[in-house]
């Protein structure tokens, strides 16, 4: 009966394409859920089924096992002294909602990513089992996740995660960096005490997200197998180890024992709750290393040795080689120098963090939950890559817009995602600008024709409604907007989609092309003023809400994209201004915007789309905006997508986040230079007090008028401005320290006397 009724299982969710990793959750958590008296509700089975079993499972094990060494949002979330304790009342869920803040290690053009936990928690394969490192010395054991003496950075700012944790006798330190050329995560612990300790490598079957399932393990010398698959490979056999069970209990509870141990040992684990701790002993001054596999290897035959197909490896390459591979790859593209050290080695290792979120002929939000391609979050990152002089890795993405379009012409993301195509487009389009090359365009142009097309088509529909007439279709959109629903932001990026697919196609030569696509804007610019009429009427202000029926929500934020990115409306629009005031005024805190709708949190991307808007107007709060991000930066400089208003953790989405990232470095380079104009430059739009007096120095910035480089020194009290630029068309501005001064000149020197007269102060807008 028992194997019929899984037999049923297995085909319904197999009709909702729930893949083997679910099954296994489902069933591992079938067997821990004997011992929890609980099972999972049948209606959730089709809708998340993964987050929601390991959810369900997270809960039931941490409660029953309280003894256990949990991961650091764990030992948090349940510590009711805690300011991040959450009750967990009468829902059967426990996931991370107070610490999604992680940071991702990688070889270059890999699809694969390692993330760091902030205490040194080590996960290399998605949504799967997780590193951990012990310490033991006169005074017991020690466990980062529960220890606060802990402190993480980056070494020398790129992607090599230094994790101390303090100790009487001196420091405990975890470097954690990948190979640039090899896919696999080397993890090394060094002795910086003054005697011999053990160092325990200690897996565990969880994550920064919930519980994994780890249903066996092997251990064969040196080499560990984790669910047949090569998952760990030791520097030599450890001096003693222990593995255990779910019900046998925790590993950290078992350390005291002294034996050895079997240089082999295998077990299985229904519950899929393996835990293993090989522990080594280190002398003072000296180090361990380990190396988990980044691709998932096929999973062998269950036996109880390795199989011969398993190479033991450990790549010989050091932490400084990885850090001088990647100081030698961030010498390209484009260059600056800034006042702030703070704000330097933030942009120093979100350019190297780009490089990892792309991923050869794909680039992804993030590196765990969000490891996937959309077209919205492709369109801000690419661009950021182009316009920080990363464009083979752009062109590389782009070419492969044409594979991922439908027949009809959808760009597809998603089911009824409606901004894909225009986010495509514009991606093309602005790459097309900032380089100058024709490549990827030409190679695209039957795309962009039946991209523009579709848009043009989807938007004609026989919509009774005169509010939603001429617009797209009810949609998901991005989720920060809320619930299936017409919206603004999916029209602003159609129409902006028209409009460079026009300037595409009269760049190739397709006037008939360009003409359609033309014509279709004028179209869709009608139905959308229109409609945006009858809201503003509706509400009483010249604003912009969410959407056509909506009302004044924390959603409207999306409808600025309507300045920036897209250039739809100039910053001084009075639809902008309009639902800018009302941002500021009800929905900000202090200065960073406090999303209210499905990614609730202070939104990191979402704060800066506000900025942007503020920088296009020369309002000195877009600075203050961007003071806030880098202040709630992690120690490794990444951002989650919303921000807990009171803890500062991660508290939505993935904890290194991509496309707050792109719109970081985005954001510093509009601020050192953007396009204020057709044949314009505006250079540092605004100059933050705290600069002057200090050098600012910019090489190679790519722009649609070409590169541009130049620098700011201080004599005293005056400015001196050098600069260069490859187009003597263009026209540069300094609109902080010199209102009025602009020059053609393709290079040279000027100097301001007391440069430049602060901005007037203004209202911050801020809001409780």
């Amino acid at each position: 009966m028992r194997g019929w009724r899984s037999f049923v299982v297995r085909r319904i969710l197999a009709r909702f394409r729930v893949g083997p990793d679910i099954l296994r959750h489902l069933s591992t958590f079938q067997r821990l859920g004997e011992s929890l008296e609980a099972t999972p509700p049948g209606e959730m089975v089709p809708v998340g089924v993964r987050t929601v079993l390991r959810a369900i499972r997270t809960r039931g094990a941490v409660q029953i096992r309280p003894d256990w060494v949990w991961p650091f949002w764990v030992e948090r979330q349940v510590d009711p002294a805690s300011p991040a304790f959450i009750p967990r009342g009468h829902l059967p869920f426990m996931t991370n909602l107070t610490q999604r803040n992680w940071t991702m290690v990688g070889a270059l053009e890999s699809e694969w990513e390692g993330i760091v936990d902030p205490r040194g928690l080590v996960t290399a394969w998605f949504d799967g089992w997780s590193l951990d490192w012990w310490s033991h010395d006169s005074n017991g054991w020690h466990f980062p996740s529960k220890d606060h003496a802990v402190t993480q950075e980056l070494v020398e700012a790129v992607p090599v995660v230094r994790t101390a944790l303090k100790v009487d006798s001196g420091r405990l330190e975890e470097l954690v960096y990948c190979p640039l050329d090899h896919d696999s995560v080397v993890v090394e612990l060094a002795n910086h005490t003054d005697e011999e300790v053990e160092l325990a490598l200690a897996v565990r079957p969880y994550n920064p997200e919930g519980l994994a399932v780890v249903e066996s393990l092997l251990l064969s010398g040196s080499t560990v197998l984790v669910d047949g698959r090569p998952g760990l490979f030791l520097p030599r056999p450890p001096d003693r180890h222990v593995v255990s069970t779910f019900r046998d209990g925790d590993t950290a509870a078992l350390l005291s024992n002294e034996a050895a141990g079997p240089p082999e040992v295998f077990v299985k684990d229904p519950s899929g709750m393996i835990q293993a701790a090989f522990v080594y002993r280190v002398p003072a001054g000296e180090s361990v290393r380990c190396a988990i596999p980044l691709p998932h290897h096929r999973r062998e035959e269950r036996r109880k040795r390795v199989s011969k197909k398993v190479v033991h490896h450990i790549p010989p390459v050091t932490c400084a080689q990885v850090v001088a591979g990647w100081k030698d790859e961030l010498s390209r593209g484009m260059q600056v120098r800034l006042p702030d050290h703070k704000l330097q080695e933030a942009v120093d290792a979100n350019r190297a963090y780009m490089k990892l979120f792309y991923d050869g002929d794909s680039i992804t939000p993030g590196p765990f939950t969000y490891h996937r391609f959309w077209f919205r979050d492709a369109a801000y990152q690419l661009v950021a890559m182009a316009r920080w002089g990363m464009p083979e890795e752009a062109a590389k993405v782009l070419s492969t817009f044409g594979d991922r379009q439908h027949r009809d012409g959808f760009f597809y993301s998603q089911w009824r995602e409606w901004d894909s195509n225009g986010a495509a487009l514009w991606a093309i389009a602005e790459y097309h600008r900032l380089t100058g090359d024709a490549t990827v365009a030409r190679a695209l142009a039957p795309n962009i024709s039946k991209g523009a097309q579709w848009i043009t088509d989807k938007c004609r529909g026989r919509e009774d409604d005169e509010r939603v007439k001429g617009l797209f279709p009810p949609g998901v959109s991005a989720e920060h907007l809320g619930p299936y629903d017409y919206y603004y932001w999916d029209n602003f990026w159609g129409l902006r989609g028209l409009l460079d697919a026009e300037y595409l196609l009269n760049q190739l030569g397709d006037r008939q092309g360009a003409a359609a696509a033309s014509a279709g804007a004028e179209e869709m610019r009608r139905a959308i003023m229109a409609s945006l009429g009858m809201a503003a009427g509706r509400l009483g202000a010249q604003i912009m809400p969410a959407g056509p029926t909506r009302g004044i929500d924390a959603a409207m934020v999306g409808s600025l994209a309507a300045c920036y990115p897209l250039g739809l409306f100039g910053a001084g629009d009075p639809w902008i201004t309009g639902t800018a005031r009302v941002i500021r005024e009800r929905f900000c805190i202090e200065d960073a915007f406090f999303q209210q709708i499905s990614h609730t949190g202070l939104g990191t991307y979402l704060t800066l789309q506000l900025a942007f808007v503020e920088l296009e107007a020369q309002d000195p709060r877009a600075w203050q905006r961007l003071r806030w991000l880098l202040d709630h930066a992690t120690p490794t400089y990444t951002w989650p997508e919303a921000i807990h208003p009171r803890l500062k953790g991660g508290c939505m989405g993935d904890g290194h986040h991509g496309w707050a990232a792109a719109d970081f470095l985005s954001f510093v380079r509009n601020l050192l230079v953007r396009e204020s104009g057709p044949l314009e430059l505006a250079v540092l739009t605004l100059l933050p007090d705290e600069w002057r007096g200090a050098e600012t120095v910019v090489r190679n910035a790519p722009t649609a008028y070409g590169e541009l480089s130049y620098s700011l020194r201080w004599q005293g009290s005056e400015a001196v401005f050098e600069w260069e630029k490859s187009s003597a068309e263009t026209t540069i501005t300094l609109p902080a320290l010199a209102p009025g001064w602009s020059s053609r000149d393709p290079q040279g020197t000027a100097t301001f006397g007391d440069a430049g007269a602060k901005p007037p102060e203004l209202d911050s807008g801020r809001s409780a």
